[in-house]
């Protein structure tokens, strides 16, 4: 089978109502799931509007498919664990209106099917927040960090997911610590998770603001 040719065809917007169609945010991000030759791929379309539509036609951003592949150079670059792009495409309708496709093979399982039983796997849940500190000391942050963010793969790794979430930053203000913060403790403040668990995140957390001295 021609994948590529299967894959472009997710540029329709016929597809949005597909039995693929895993996930859609306003039609501005929508995920699908398709199994080709015994494989499970994702299939991101992104759709850009307004200002970001604007930011990206005249380079001032970079199209999201792009910027995953960004985000997973730097990953590489510091031994990072994720998934990487296997196939992206960005299709350009008129000076401003364009669409974008970035392809990905199924990873592993969400971290956050183990959150009930996490004293069985507490190692990993520490990972999950040394892997936050790792990020942030290289100048990579992310607004979403959440335990479905990050797979665990077949071989029992840690396996970042969603990167066009994630940001480079030079100089990190008070105010930007603040917000990465207050994003972070929303992991398990707007979540149905266990007492001793949300105890146990806002601990990690507090060790994540110490190591990076992040005094607010």
């Amino acid at each position: 089978m021609n994948k590529e040719k299967v894959f472009l065809e997710y540029f329709n917007k016929e597809k949005l109502n597909s039995e693929e169609c895993f996930k859609n945010y306003k039609d501005r991000k929508v995920i699908f799931k398709k199994e080709i030759d015994r494989k499970i791929y994702f299939i991101k379309k992104y759709v850009p509007y307004g200002k970001r539509e604007k930011a990206i036609a005249f380079g001032l951003q970079r199209d999201r498919a792009k910027h995953y592949e960004y985000i997973s150079k730097k990953l590489d670059k510091i031994g990072i664990q994720h998934v990487h792009s296997v196939y992206s495409k960005i299709k350009r309708y008129s000076f401003f209106k364009r669409a974008s496709i970035l392809v990905t093979e199924y990873g592993g399982e969400e971290l956050a099917k183990y959150s009930k039983n996490y004293m069985e796997h507490i190692e990993l849940f520490k990972k999950f927040f040394d892997i936050y500190i790792k990020l942030a000391k290289n100048g990579i942050y992310c607004t979403d960090y959440n335990l479905g963010g990050i797979l665990i793969n077949n071989k029992g790794e840690l396996t970042l997911i969603d990167l066009d979430a994630y940001k480079t930053k030079i100089i990190l203000t008070k105010q930007y610590k603040r917000k990465l913060i207050t994003l972070l403790r929303k992991m398990y403040t707007h979540s149905n998770e266990t007492q001793e668990f949300e105890e146990f995140c806002k601990s990690e957390i507090e060790r994540v603001i110490k190591e990076l001295n992040w005094k607010i």
